[in-house]
């Protein structure tokens, strides 16, 4: 079976959508389940493409209009009219953007199963940003390629339920993302004095960690104050924003931050990959994600599988946090927040405890193993269909 997997951007920069498709891609080949993956590169981005073991990604060059249509690209519209016929089926990686829509449309021309992963793309709170463009777009192109798909994927029920009420019609499997659970090793085993020399700040304190784009909906906005608060209650407690800047986040939290005074205490260290990243949640006490919105965050569970308590807002749509006592799920209130981020920096048992439940979670449920098994038995499916 071969699978071309189109996904708008492999950049380091785009957060968690990326790594989850490397980690998909590389385990699917442990079910018979041969990968290419197809992406563009430039545009938004500037980082390269995300290498990918064993597994060829095909990067094609954004184009001009890309600033208009998220990762136009003429080269891998291209590509697509001259390769499709070749794969069994063809996942789509996303909604809006114009690979999704010329792989849909391709696909659907040449006889190819397609499957949508939708990755958050019908959250409320996400249909609302450019809400009168993907208004019009809905109309006279989304829900065509929604309907027409072979099967639809959402990482979560309430996922599912999104597309549901759009009443398209197409099945909808919930699939969520995984985690590499060696991830746990290598951060017990990492050298962290080479992190702690570039950001001296962080040593010998209780670190509170997000890890994640800076934008909007991520919820930096509620983290920044309630840290204002932590900051009065805790003299040790630092906070870590670790993810690349985008829309102006960081510059707008930077100068609430300033105001209150906090600011000292506070590290941006823009994106990290590798032993940095790794560092970075070696080196937490708490990890917290106080999103608007999300699909399914691959950074709550490195996070997890790294042994850190969480703190998430129960719209990263993750009851096991509260049910497997990993963690606390707030609202996106500012004491709350700042409540739950005490109470853990407060009780080290406490925090310990949550991340050994974490870890054990991860390892039953959120491998890549797991979760590729679960694409595999769909794609089978989808074929049997065809």
């Amino acid at each position: 079976m071969k699978v071309l997997h189109v996904t708008p951007t492999m950049s380091a920069e785009a957060g968690g959508p990326p790594v989850a498709l490397r980690g998909l891609t590389t385990a699917l080949a442990g079910f018979g389940v041969g990968c290419e993956v197809l992406t563009t590169a430039g545009g938004r981005f500037h980082r390269p493409p995300l290498p990918v073991p064993d597994v060829p990604v095909h990067a094609c060059a954004a184009s001009r209009l890309s600033s208009l249509w998220n990762s136009h690209s003429r080269e891998l519209a291209d590509f697509v009219d001259r390769r499709i016929a070749g794969f069994d089926i063809v996942h789509v990686h996303e909604l809006w953007h114009h690979p999704g829509f010329v792989a849909c449309r391709a696909a659907r021309q040449h006889g190819v199963p397609c499957l949508v992963s939708l990755r958050g793309g019908l959250d409320p709170v996400a249909l609302r940003q450019k809400a009168a463009r993907k208004w019009l777009y809905m109309r006279l192109v989304q829900r065509r390629l929604l309907t027409s798909a072979a099967a639809l994927h959402a990482l979560t029920t309430v996922e599912a339920g999104h597309a549901n009420a759009l009443g398209v019609g197409t099945s909808v499997t919930v699939i969520p993302n995984g985690v590499d659970t060696d991830l746990e090793q290598a951060v017990d085993q990492l050298e962290i004095t080479p992190f702690y020399e570039r950001f001296p700040r962080l040593a010998d304190r209780r670190v509170i960690l997000f890890l994640g784009r800076l934008t909007a909906n991520k919820g930096v906005d509620l983290l920044a104050r309630s840290f204002v608060d932590i900051a009065r209650r805790f003299d040790d407690a630092v906070l870590l924003i670790v993810g690349p800047n985008e829309g102006g986040t960081q510059a707008r939290t930077t100068r609430l931050l300033e105001a209150a005074g906090v600011i000292d205490r506070v590290t941006f260290t823009g994106a990290l990959d590798g032993d940095d990243k790794l560092a970075a949640l070696a080196c937490a006490d708490v990890f917290v994600l106080p999103s608007y919105a999300e699909g399914f965050s691959n950074a709550v569970l490195e996070a997890l599988a790294a042994g850190l308590p969480v703190v998430v807002s129960e719209h990263c749509n993750f009851p096991e946090v509260a049910e497997r006592r990993a963690g606390l799920i707030v609202r996106n209130n500012v004491g709350e927040i700042g409540d739950a981020i005490s109470a853990l920096l407060a009780d080290e048992r406490r925090r310990k405890e949550a991340g050994r439940a974490g870890r054990r979670m991860v390892g039953e449920r959120y491998s890549w193993s797991a979760v590729a098994g679960g694409f595999a038995d769909l794609y089978r499916s989808i074929l049997s269909l065809a």
